[in-house]
């Protein structure tokens, strides 16, 4: 007879009789339910399922006893690895059906053989031996994935493994004669066999994106539904992979693989002209855009941008590429290996042709056209103004079994804002509560006395509370800020006045560093973005959480401009319709850093008095636990330390 969702879940359910400690959890046999219903019936379905409800076992035990091919697809690598070292193994010892999963990650996060191989040859032949890169050689020896997850002390900007990884660009296929050891052949080969593929957002729309271009073509195997975990990401990710990109890596990456084809297949040497041409003047196309963005920064690339000397410095390079490129087409290497190398940067040079056109040209009013600067680096893009059509002609017309879940998807109570971004006109609908007690765990601080952050003043003051609010919680704290200037700011003001513990700032060493850091004494990090989600520091380690000001995103970036100007368009308040449900789901994974078990409580301290003092901010703030009590008192923030899990007066404002 076929398991129930109860009997694996549910009290007295399998895992209950299995693992010590064991607690049943409602809102996760409801979630269950509803996946499994969802999957029955096919048909898309969004979840939002608070902190601690169990959403991962909630989603992979109806999945596996569904007899589908489902692919489970996380917007980190952190939570694909979870899934895979610590659910899956669970699930497979104590689930008495048999099922196979794999886990499948983006090609270059494995080793390349053959680059590996042209690199290291050329490194001997110059003498290079470091001690560095003879460890490198004695991992790839033993590795039996080449995964670079195995090397976590690694530099995510690592020289060595940019030009060692796998790449799509560089990937030959079948005739590699490395093909069959190859590991993203064993990766796909394993995929394939698998009942339940995990991977990640990234991986899932380069596929989605790849078969809009080739039909044929797939990164996946064929599934029959997909579930998305921290499907509020989905937007920005779909934007990437429905957009073009062209920046000064892939061409000095082109330039640099056409070389060392030269030396590995000895060939003509006017294709070695060729790289050395398009290194040259797409040099001159990235110093005369440089001179016109903002430095790490972003901004719209308009006729303001291309107007004159660099739409002149496009056509050089333009010319070079189209020379790369009938170079290699022309090409007779005295090898299959070699052809097919030949044959790949041909086609890359193409792309890059194509792409570079598109961008330069501007004339698709469905796309935003947009350039950044990171250091030296120099970006160009053309991104999708809106996504849903996409996701709907891509994904949800041939799949409908589409689970989107999130601890944060629901914006002021209901899922309009994630219906009308992703396409979803008709999707079943379940929202969970979380089962953590916000009454007695948390504590939300929302000051009104502070200067609004846009007033000069406030930089002085905010430091000045962030310094009362660590001495009430000592340290244990994340700082987070909505712009990395402000976060610089804060903690040039800070760092000489909160000497008792370490000031750990993102950027300075990696980030699983920092949290090891911050996990074994007490300490206080200063962070942006990537900490605002996907992090977990459960227990004393973490008791304070204070944000900068109400997340709304930049209205000058070029992305979240062209949005609010198709709203406007359609006769909608862009304010309302994007800019305050956006800034409510991310406020709600800000808050969601600080509760992540039922033994830890803390502070929520946001330091922006609109919160407080505008309409807008109380729309913004309804997305967090209303059981959380909220006060404008330090006084309040100090007893709640002070005492055990007493509560506050819990005064609201």
């Amino acid at each position: 007879m076929a398991l129930t969702i109860p009997e694996v879940l549910g009290p007295g359910g399998l895992l209950a009789r299995a693992i010590p400690g064991y607690e049943a959890r409602p809102a996760q046999l409801e979630m269950a339910g509803a996946v499994a219903g969802a999957l029955k019936a096919n048909r898309p379905l969004l979840v939002e399922a608070g902190t601690g409800t169990g959403k991962t076992l909630a989603y992979l035990v109806p999945a596996i006893l569904s007899g589908l091919k489902v692919v489970v697809s996380t917007g980190t690598k952190n939570l694909q690895e979870q899934i895979l070292k610590k659910d899956v193994p669970l699930l497979q010892e104590h689930l008495p059906v048999p099922f196979t999963v794999a886990g499948l990650k983006g090609i270059s996060n494995y080793l390349c053989l053959r680059r590996f191989r042209d690199h290291d040859a050329m490194l001997r032949a110059r003498g290079d031996d470091t001690r560095e890169l003879a460890e490198f050689r004695e991992w790839c020896d033993r590795t039996n994935n080449g995964d670079r997850a195995e090397l976590p002390d690694l530099p995510d900007d690592s020289p060595l493994w940019r030009e060692v990884s796998a790449n799509a660009e560089t990937r030959i296929g079948p005739r590699c004669v490395h093909f069959e050891d190859c590991f993203v052949t064993r990766a796909r080969r394993e995929a394939q066999r698998a009942d339940v593929l995990v991977v990640n957002h990234h991986l899932f729309f380069a596929d989605l994106a790849l078969k809009a271009q080739w039909p044929q073509a797939q990164l996946l195997p064929t599934y029959e539904a997909v579930i998305f975990d921290e499907a509020h990401q989905l937007e920005d990710v779909a934007t990437d992979y429905f957009g073009l990109s062209v920046s000064s890596l892939r061409l000095g990456g082109l330039a640099r693989d056409v070389r060392k084809a030269v030396d590995a297949t000895h060939l003509d040497a006017r294709v070695d002209g060729a790289a050395d041409h398009l290194e040259k003047v797409a040099d001159a196309l990235w110093t005369v855009l440089r001179a016109r963005l903002p430095r790490d920064g972003r901004c719209a690339a308009g006729d303001e941008v291309w107007r004159g000397e660099p739409t002149h410095a496009w056509h050089e390079v333009d010319t070079s590429l189209e020379e790369i490129e009938g170079a290699c087409g022309a090409s007779r290497p005295d090898t299959a290996d070699g052809a097919e190398v030949c044959a790949a940067l041909s086609r890359r040079a193409r792309a890059a042709r194509d792409d570079l056109a598109t961008i330069a040209d501007r004339s698709d009013r469905r796309h935003v056209y947009w350039a950044e600067t990171r250091g030296r680096t120099v970006l160009l893009h053309a991104s999708p103004v809106d996504v849903s059509e996409a996701i709907r002609e891509k994904l949800l017309s041939q799949v409908e079994a589409a689970i989107f879940t999130s601890a944060t998807l629901a914006a002021g109570g209901t899922f309009d804002y994630v219906r009308a971004r992703l396409g979803l006109q008709t999707a079943l609908e379940a929202r969970l509560d979380s089962p953590f007690d916000y009454a007695r765990q948390a504590l939300l601080y929302l000051p009104r006395d502070l200067p609004e952050p846009q007033e000069p003043a406030f930089a002085a003051a905010a430091a000045a509370r962030i310094e009362a609010l660590l001495e009430a919680s000592d340290g244990r704290a994340f700082l987070l800020f909505t712009s990395r200037q402000k976060m610089m700011q804060l903690h040039q003001l800070l760092c000489g006045r909160i000497k008792r513990w370490p000031a750990l700032l993102q950027g300075e060493r990696p980030k699983h560093l920092l949290l090891e850091e911050f996990r074994r004494r007490p300490s206080v990090l200063f962070a942006t973005a990537s900490f605002w989600e996907g992090v977990d520091v459960v227990g004393d380690a973490l008791q304070l959480v204070v944000i900068d000001k109400l997340p709304f995103s930049p209205p000058d970036d070029p992305l979240v401009a062209a949005r609010c100007q198709r709203l406007e368009e359609e006769g909608q308040d862009p304010f309302a319709a994007y800019q305050v449900p956006r800034a409510a789901l991310t406020l709600a994974q800000g808050f969601g850093r600080l509760i992540r078990h039922r033994g830890d409580r803390g502070v929520v301290a946001l330091l922006d008095r609109r919160a407080s003092t505008r309409g807008y901010g109380r729309r913004v703030l309804s997305s967090l636990p209303e059981e959380c009590p909220r006060t404008g008192s330090l006084d309040d923030v100090r007893r709640f330390f002070g005492r055990a899990l007493d509560p506050p007066d819990g005064r609201q404002l």
